[in-house]
């Protein structure tokens, strides 16, 4: 042997497999992962969400804008009698469903 086994590794194979093991994470791994289900937590039409619910879909609407979270929301505040942020937050299923139109 000319000298220590792993001086000069052989960069070309290491970014060969390094490349190698991102494609097969890629293709087994799900392209598209489902959202969060925050509806079951609305389970009938009379039922009052907890600030803590609401604050949580809030947040999940906020960083995932949809006109369904946004209206998911807006169901909850109306339930609860706050109607003047139900109707900002239907407001916001508006302007989410200009922004972002569904297929």
């Amino acid at each position: 042997m000319k000298g220590p086994l792993f001086a000069r590794p052989n960069l070309k194979w290491l970014l060969i497999t390094a490349l190698l093991l991102i494609v097969i994470d890629q293709l087994t791994t799900a392209v598209r992962s489902d959202p969060p289900q925050l509806s079951a937590q609305v389970v009938s039409p009379t039922y009052r969400a907890s600030d803590a619910e609401i604050h949580k879909m809030v947040t999940y609407a906020i960083e995932h804008p949809s006109v369904e979270t946004y209206t998911r929301v807006a169901v909850c505040y109306q339930n609860r009698g706050q109607l003047r942020r139900a109707l900002l937050f239907l407001r916001e299923a508006d302007k989410a469903g200009q922004l972002y139109p569904e297929d």
